[in-house]
């Protein structure tokens, strides 16, 4: 193997030749593939990683830092809809000092800071409405602290002090919330919005604080349930959620089976009755006697008797008995008393508290999905279901209303985009791997059809009837070596015709002796013997 240049470049040559137009058009684009791939990678690789400096910054604050930054000569990116600037990594730390030198980001707002500072002509007044400011800011930058919560505005309206209690007007707040996409704020989250805003600020009720939302949702609705549920105790509550949660999935079940998913909502009102009875019946038995009572009396009638003798009774009176004419009169009186013991039955009987006092279920289905006699047949069927008694005051209202599909559209367009992107990956890793398989596939096929045509040649050398094995190989240097001597009779031009021939002639023996040394030997035997 010649590795000159010249021996190099005819090698690469032949090999070439050989090719086929589709062997040649896959050996061109193949390392033209691999190259732009690593240059992808690299330049990928190489890229700069941006990490967030600052996040929720207000237009003004992110004007003027990235005012600085170009002063600066920085390199930033802004996300978040320019709330949000990122620098690159490796430089953030030194961006971040050299900005707070500056003064950046510099807070415009009022806070507890401004109140350490007398103003010259300040009033009582003027104090207060600092302190108030400061205190709204201050609780705003609690509130964003939150989970879910991106910014948060506060206004506190505290009254004037009366000397008069009647007079005296409870202070007020309005919290207005931006909430990070897809978060919503539980019952129990905004509750304690609320209590932070009362325990801060100094007379505010809980009832008293508004909290409401960017899209114009009012939070605070819960509050006034939450009043409501004062009455009932914990366990009391959780019963009155368990029942009318419990009904409200069976009927959402059902529609959902029937109508479709998204094509019904239901919301179910139950009213308790937690007051616990007890009922005590005692039944007498039937014509029973309680009491019975008997008199009798005897009267006897005799002659009457002569009057009797003067005299004194024990105090020393005289007495001066009298005559009666007539008869003697004797009465006697007995009186009977029964009472009876009457039978008597006595039910003892305690009602649970808990038992569904009155039942209000809502149904509202989509219009585009329903018609009025379905609409008659669901009010039926659903006031089976739930149990609705019309003798207790319980109330069902089914209404069709066409849904507004504007957020189930986009969700569903996005979850499509999430879908094509994800199956276009998946077709992106198929087709690199086909190529490289390919690819690899052809560098086998090359390789063996390479050796296959060299074992040919060589068979073909091998098998000629006309030179020997050991003429042909001999003949074959010998081309070869006559080849790379043209060659480098072109570099050259220095030598003779006689050194040429010599030359080749010696690297053509050369040669066969390097690659066929046992032939080599064999044939100078035969020189040999031949000479002697």
């Amino acid at each position: 193997m010649d590795f000159s240049w010249a021996g190099i470049k005819q090698s690469v040559k032949t090999f070439w030749d050989r090719l086929s137009r589709p062997q040649k058009i896959i050996t061109v684009l193949a390392p033209l593939v691999v190259a732009a791939a690593l240059i992808s990678l690299i330049t990928w690789a190489g890229r700069p990683q941006y990490v967030a400096m600052f996040t929720k910054l207000s237009d003004t604050e992110a004007g003027a830092i990235t005012t600085k930054l170009k002063d600066l000569k920085a390199d930033y990116k802004l996300a978040d809809n320019g709330s949000t600037i990122m620098v690159p990594q490796q430089s953030a730390a030194d961006i971040r000092l050299q900005l707070a030198s500056a003064g950046l980001p510099q807070q415009s707002k009022f806070s507890f800071d401004n109140l350490n500072t007398m103003h010259l002509g300040e009033t009582d007044s003027d104090r207060k409405l600092r302190f108030v400011l400061g205190l709204q800011n201050e609780l705003e930058n609690t509130l964003k602290t939150l989970n879910g919560v991106q910014d948060a505005r506060v206004h506190i309206v505290m009254p004037e002090s009366s000397l008069f209690v009647d007079s005296q007007k409870s202070a007020t707040a309005a919290v207005t919330l931006k909430l990070a996409p897809e978060t919503k704020l539980s019952d129990d989250q905004v509750r304690a919005v609320a209590n932070l805003m009362a325990k801060s600020v100094e007379g505010l009720q809980v009832e008293n604080v508004t909290i409401v939302d960017t899209s114009g949702n009012v939070l605070s609705d819960v509050l006034g349930k939450s009043a409501d549920a004062k009455r009932l105790t914990g366990t009391q509550y959780q019963q009155k959620q368990t029942i009318e949660e419990d009904t409200r999935k069976s009927i959402q079940s059902m529609l959902d089976r029937v109508l479709g998913s998204g094509k019904a909502v239901v919301r179910i009102s139950a009213t308790l009755d937690f007051d616990q009875i007890k009922r005590v019946t005692q039944t007498n038995g039937p014509g029973a006697v309680l009491s019975e009572q008997s008199s009798t009396e005897t009267t006897t009638n005799a002659p009457a008797t002569a009057g009797g003798t003067p005299g004194l009774d024990a105090n020393g009176i005289p007495t001066y008995p009298t005559a009666t004419a007539g008869v003697n009169s004797t009465s006697t009186k007995a009186t009977a008393t029964k009472n009876y013991q009457v039978d008597t039955s006595q039910e003892e009987q305690v009602v649970n508290p808990g038992t569904v006092k009155r039942l209000s279920v809502s149904v509202m289905a989509d219009a585009d999905t329903i018609s009025q006699p379905q609409l008659d047949q669901i009010k039926a069927i659903v006031a089976s279901a739930a149990g609705v008694d019309a003798t207790r005051g319980d109330q069902i209202q089914v209404a069709a209303i066409p849904f507004n599909k504007t957020d189930l559209q986009q969700e569903k367009l996005a979850i499509e985009n999430a879908q094509k992107r994800q199956q276009l990956v998946t077709y992106i890793e198929i087709g690199a791997v086909a190529v490289l398989l390919g690819m690899f596939c052809m560098i086998m096929l090359l390789r063996h059809r390479t050796k296959k045509g060299r074992a040919a040649k060589l068979q073909a050398l091998k098998d000629s009837e006309s030179v020997s094995r050991a003429e042909a190989e001999l003949l074959m240097a010998q081309q070869l070596a006559e080849e790379q001597a043209e060659l480098a009779v072109a570099q050259t031009k220095t030598k003779t015709a006689e050194e040429l021939q010599k030359q080749k002639t010696r690297e053509a023996v050369e040669l066969f002796s390097r690659d066929n040394p046992d032939e080599a030997a064999r044939l100078m035997k035969t020189w040999l013997s031949e000479e002697s």
